[in-house]
């Protein structure tokens, strides 16, 4: 799918189309609409690279809820 936005420059605060494509596809990947893979090959990035420009917009890559986090601390004091 393509899809075209028309964004008046005046009232962009973004000018790089590149950025523009890394905050789409993060926010998208961030809602659960796309895979991180995809959302790097969308973008012409390797996954790694994507993963830090994320962090840049606050977009976590590890989604983790309550369970996890305890499954996680449980395991790590057992070791």
């Amino acid at each position: 799918m393509i899809i075209e936005v028309n964004l008046p420059e005046e009232y962009c605060i973004i000018k790089d189309e590149q950025e523009i494509r890394i905050i789409l596809a993060s926010s998208l990947y961030d809602k659960g609409v796309i895979a991180l893979g995809y959302a790097a090959e969308s973008v012409g990035l390797e996954k790694r690279t994507l993963i830090e420009e994320m962090g840049k917009y606050n977009v976590h890559v590890l989604k983790l809820n309550d369970n996890d986090i305890q499954r996680i601390l449980k395991n790590a004091r057992n070791n």
